[in-house]
């Protein structure tokens, strides 16, 4: 099933088919300087030893590849443990890389293990991590069983570029011949692309020097999402009518604040077609549509979403901040509560409620 929100305004639509000739300019005159990860490329093959393969319970790959990751530490715990903090509603569809990575740093019992994510990654970088021992979660498409496509979190235990492959633990098909379920680089790469190449890796405090070598410019959160926009631009110039690319433009404009653009980008998205369950997932184009007073597509957007699924907390926060922005403060604040009664650890709504409730909220103006 395909997904529209609102056929754009003629006008955006100019900006786009005008936006395709612009990134064949940006593109070949401008690009996104050169990492400076450590000098060495990782070894043609590497293998991360000592992780427990588990097999998620229902809805639960995050807390499943969470647990399996932290077993390469010594975490003995159940998967329910991360699922319950994750998600305090077993039927909440979407928990973020930043909510796994929080995870992980909130832990008492491993107080030296610490996460952190980017959108933007590479293989190459994939492949420096595992070399280096740290076990890296990856966030992807999925598409299994006729169950029509949904987002999937795998554990990267293994590569080898004799072969072009990449092994992962995967909570949900297994461990295929016993070593993790296989992946071809461009197939892991083609299903991993829908998430913007999201990634969360873990690793002690002791090593964080190390980590940051393997960065390089990728510390700075804002590099990564610069790479992930240079990547989906030149995607996009490749094939205008790659819809994913679009979107993850979309979702990196977002993150660094160019909310114009992003809209610009997530209307073109949107306009070619995107799986339904998308939006279980990803929430740029609220953020976009709503810093750039599009107040109107922020609840046509959640009402589409609500028609598929109840269980996303994010699109009870969405509607909310659209309803206060409109100045519809009551129905804002039955908004917040029903996100806060299905997940009470979702601080942003206990935020935004509170400001309308004191009076303070103060809507973004409309982009000229």
């Amino acid at each position: 099933m395909m997904m529209a929100l609102v056929p754009p305004h003629p006008r955006r639509r100019v900006l786009v088919l005008a936006l395709v000739f612009a990134l064949v300019v940006i593109t070949t005159v401008s690009s996104v300087p050169p990492t400076t990860n450590a000098q060495d490329g990782p070894p043609a093959s590497a293998r991360l030893n000592g992780l427990r393969h588990i097999y998620q319970t229902w809805n639960n790959c995050s807390g499943a590849n969470l647990t399996m990751a932290l077993s390469y530490y010594g975490w003995g715990y159940d998967q329910d443990v991360a699922r319950r903090w994750l998600k305090p509603d077993n039927e909440d569809k979407n928990v973020s890389p930043g909510e796994m990575a929080g995870f992980v740093n909130q832990q008492t019992d491993l107080p030296n293990i610490r996460a952190l994510w980017r959108f933007g990654g590479t293989l190459e970088l994939l492949k420096k991590f595992i070399a280096a021992g740290f076990p890296v979660i990856a966030e992807s498409g999925f598409d299994v069983d006729d169950l029509g496509w949904m987002g999937h979190y795998e554990t990267v235990v293994a590569y080898d570029d004799t072969s072009q492959t990449v092994w992962v633990y995967d909570s949900y098909l297994g461990l295929g011949d016993g070593l993790g379920e296989t992946h071809s680089y461009t197939d892991f790469d083609s299903w991993w692309r829908h998430f913007n190449r999201a990634f969360v890796v873990l690793f002690p405090t002791d090593r964080e020097q190390d980590v940051r070598d393997i960065l390089g410019a990728y510390v700075d959160p804002a590099y990564a999402a610069q790479v992930a926009l240079a990547t989906a631009r030149q995607e996009a110039v490749n094939n205008p009518v790659d819809s994913w690319a679009w979107f993850n433009a979309g979702t990196s404009a977002a993150k660094l604040g160019n909310y114009f653009d992003a809209a610009i980008y997530f209307d073109e998205a949107f306009r070619q077609g995107l799986p339904y369950r998308l939006m279980w997932y990803m929430f740029a184009p609220y953020e976009a549509y709503f810093y750039t007073g599009r107040f109107q597509d922020v609840l046509t957007l959640a009402d589409n979403t609500a028609s598929t699924t109840e269980y996303v907390e994010e699109t009870f926060y969405w509607r909310g901040m659209a309803y206060a922005a409109l100045g519809r403060f009551d129905e804002a604040v039955a908004q917040f509560d029903a996100a806060l009664a299905f997940n009470p650890n979702f601080i942003d709504a206990q935020g935004a409620k509170d400001v309308v409730l004191n009076g303070t909220f103060s809507a973004p103006a409309p982009a000229q």
